[in-house]
């Protein structure tokens, strides 16, 4: 019915989608299925019965321009050196869970028959499984994935990782763990031996990256994003100059941290750069899931998920099996897998949900570091491999 060129009538199409997603993350089933899941469901239904294009030059500016311009707005306030000083017990079984995530995504390209995508998958699912979808959008985009295998990754992905979210909640409260990490009593301290501990600028950081209803104010938001459009400008030049177009989101992801940590207080100061991004992400999604094959998705989803499955496994063996022989806190390691395998945002929330508000600012951190690394883990995966 809508036709390619009809631009003006797919822009709007496209941000209805990003709305809808938004809107289904505050009510109560759609907060359980996921945004995402409801805008790529909803792209493939208009698509595969004829109302939108599958493919359209709309679409590609969304690949080329938005997506990097996201990466960098979601980065803006990746300070490192807060993660180092304040994730404290947190750091070693988040990069358990990062190893463990690598380990996996090998060891699935090597068990399962993923045929002529199997080191872009790895690339995918590894950078989501230490990221979040934010990475899992930015290596599909730097690695070309065909949009049906893509949607169906990320079908894989919300069914996997929803599952484990689950399993996280119930690790501290479960027999087994709790002998297995020597924990007593109820096991949850109220407090860390932390003088920083329930900082009000703490407070601020989580409220700006965990909710996506912030104060838009315009002078920041322009801004934001003019910082942004610089920094993806270098970066494309960068590795263009260097014969590496393709993976200018790493030049980009790296210039974004680099600033980040220059410029910290500056940054700390902007308002509206972390839900802007995440705007351009659900655009992402909304582009993806209509630009996707029902059957070819079909098809790949069930042994995609078997994938995830795996890798997921490798992620929990390491963080709670090595985790326990070096000694590190459950509840530390729970919330590292959750911010590792999920992101920030679902890592505060089950922080707090456990009662422990020590490990919330944390959370969110490590969960940013996840941002800031994933997409060279990623990418390196898939270059390694191919």
């Amino acid at each position: 019915m809508i036709q390619a060129d009809w631009t003006f009538i797919l822009w709007a199409v496209l941000a209805a989608l990003a709305a809808l997603g938004f809107w289904a993350d505050r009510t109560r089933i759609g907060s359980q299925v996921s945004g995402l899941a409801i805008v790529l469901a909803t792209g493939m239904l208009l698509s595969n019965i004829g109302v939108l294009p599958k493919s359209a030059p709309t679409y590609g500016v969304i690949w080329v321009y938005l997506v990097p311009v996201a990466i960098s707005l979601l980065l803006l306030k990746a300070d490192l050196r807060r993660v180092l000083t304040e994730t404290r017990g947190m750091l070693l079984p988040f990069a358990l869970g990062a190893v463990g995530t690598t380990i996996g995504a090998l060891l699935g390209v090597w068990l399962l028959p993923l045929g002529e995508h199997s080191a872009k998958l790895a690339g995918v699912f590894s950078a989501t499984y230490i990221g979040g979808s934010m990475n899992m959008a930015a290596v599909t985009q730097a690695v070309e994935l065909d949009p049906s295998i893509a949607t169906a990754a990320v079908a894989a992905d919300n069914v996997v990782g929803v599952l484990y979210l689950a399993f996280l909640a119930l690790v501290p409260s479960m027999a087994l763990f709790r002998r297995w990490f020597g924990v007593t009593g109820d096991g949850l301290r109220v407090t860390r031996d932390d003088p920083t501990a329930g900082d009000n600028g703490d407070e601020e950081d989580v409220t700006r990256h965990a909710s996506r209803v912030t104060h838009l104010d315009l002078v920041h938001l322009g801004l934001a994003l003019a910082i942004a459009f610089v920094i993806c400008g270098i970066g494309q030049w960068l590795a263009n100059l260097m014969g590496v177009g393709g993976y200018a989101v790493l030049f980009i992801t790296a210039l974004t941290v680099l600033v980040a940590n220059v410029f910290p207080r500056q940054l700390a100061r902007l308002q509206g750069d972390y839900d802007i991004g995440l705007f351009f992400m659900y655009l992402f999604f909304a582009a993806i899931g209509i630009s996707a094959d029902v059957a070819a998705m079909v098809t790949s989803a069930p042994l995609l998920a078997l994938y995830a499955a795996i890798i997921v496994l490798c992620h929990a063996l390491a963080v709670f099996g090595l985790g326990r022989f070096l000694r590190t806190d459950l509840m530390d390691s729970v919330i590292a897998s959750n911010a590792c395998a999920s992101g920030p945002a679902s890592a505060a929330a089950l922080a707090a949900g456990k009662g422990r508000p020590d490990l919330v600012a944390p959370a969110v951190l490590l969960g940013v570091f996840g941002y800031a690394v994933a997409n060279f883990i990623g990418i390196g995966l898939v270059t390694w491999l191919g």
